[in-house]
């Protein structure tokens, strides 16, 4: 558009509802306001807008580490399901039950005593493999240390598994905020005193008409990340490209945007009412939008980071935050290394009755010889 212009900052402080009605009818100013202005229902009755030149949402951002963090008794478990801990359990005291059937043959039980001392016994086996310990009990048969050499290959991968799992969940859970996204805010889980609102603004609107009229007022959104840092309040919501761009460049490691984008908005040129110029100025923004021109700017300059990756807050390294508990391992992902387990047993099994044929062969004998008297006089009686 080639036309003469002059520009006019305006002062930062200056509301965002004030700059809108800089081009009312009854009180108009200037011939354009161009910033990042909300297309809203309320302005549209007073002003005219361009054809939108960026899509935003509201989002929340808060500390990243907060002071006080809940205590969870259960968080050393969270690796694994319930259903492989459960797994687990029922795989020592298979595994202990079988090495004692094998090692029953070579061990010389005399009394109940010695006989529940091999069953602990064999259940310390268990233990001690799963968890990757050597033990200095000697196994006679090569069923048991077959059985043992499966448990040891089960153990050395659940134990890696485990660790570095646990890993990743103390590390979310100690950078994770202590609000999880907007649903929190209106479950009263921040006093609304905390929450820090820019008053004049799309985002107050939005705040009264749908949460509260309590909150902490701001007149700019710098005003924002001073009242978080020195904890005045606790969260506070504004644009999404915006608090991005100032985490990602200027607050790294120290706030963070949190849950996913609500409330979609589009930022456009304000305009008075009935412009005169308002369809040439849609056209060169789309010509803008098709040539990806504006897609190029904001590439530069909102999605630059000066921070790095793993501190920014990015949408795709918060929703790892935010997705909160990283994937935990279900007896569907693991069930193939049990089944695993559970064949070498079967060939365990497979070995023993082989050792064990002749003692099997000559018990079916004796058990022969034993009843075929008794057969013999059925046979007759009848």
């Amino acid at each position: 558009m080639h036309f003469n212009y002059t520009i006019s900052v305006a002062d930062p402080s200056t509301a965002y509802h004030s700059l809108v009605a800089l081009l009312e009818e009854d009180n108009r100013q200037y011939d354009i306001v161009l910033s990042n202005i909300a297309i809203t229902s309320d302005r549209m009755l007073k002003v005219d807008f361009s054809t939108p030149f960026h899509e935003n949402t509201f989002r929340i951002i808060t500390r990243l580490n907060p002071h006080s963090s809940s205590l969870s008794l259960f968080l050393c478990f969270n690796p694994f399901t319930w259903d492989v801990w459960a797994t687990i359990f029922a795989v020592m005291i298979y595994s202990s039950m079988i090495i004692y059937v094998f090692e029953y043959q070579n061990r010389n039980i005399e009394n109940n005593q010695f006989e529940l001392k091999a069953v602990w016994t064999s259940i310390f086996h268990g233990i001690i493999n799963i968890l990757i310990m050597s033990g200095d009990i000697r196994l006679t048969t090569t069923s048991s240390r077959l059985t043992i050499l499966g448990l040891y290959v089960l153990g050395i991968i659940l134990v890696a598994t485990y660790t570095a799992n646990l890993s990743s969940f103390l590390t979310l859970n100690r950078a994770q905020p202590f609000i999880s996204g907007i649903d929190d805010i209106k479950n009263g889980l921040l006093p609304f005193s905390r929450i820090g609102i820019v008053t004049n603004s799309a985002v107050s609107d939005y705040y009264i008409r749908n949460i509260s009229t309590n909150y902490y007022t701001f007149s700019t959104v710098e005003e924002t990340y001073l009242r978080l840092l020195d904890h005045t309040i606790d969260a506070s919501i504004w644009d999404s490209s915006i608090l991005e761009y100032a985490v990602n460049n200027y607050y790294c490691n120290e706030l963070v945007v949190t849950g996913v984008g609500f409330i979609k908005t589009s930022f456009a040129i304000v305009v008075p009412k009935n412009w005169l110029y308002k369809t040439d100025l849609d056209v060169n923004i789309l010509e803008l939008r098709e040539s990806q021109k504006l897609e190029s700017l904001e590439n530069v300059w909102l999605k630059y980071r000066a921070c790095s990756s793993s501190s920014s807050s990015s949408p795709n390294s918060l929703s790892q935050v935010d997705g909160k508990k990283s994937e935990t391992f279900s007896l569907d992902v693991l069930g193939g290394l049990f089944l695993t387990f559970f064949i070498i047993t079967a060939i365990a099994f497979g070995f023993h009755i082989w050792n064990c044929r002749l003692n099997i062969i000559n018990t079916f004998h004796q058990t022969i010889e034993r009843i075929k008297p008794q057969i013999v006089q059925m046979i007759i009686r009848y």
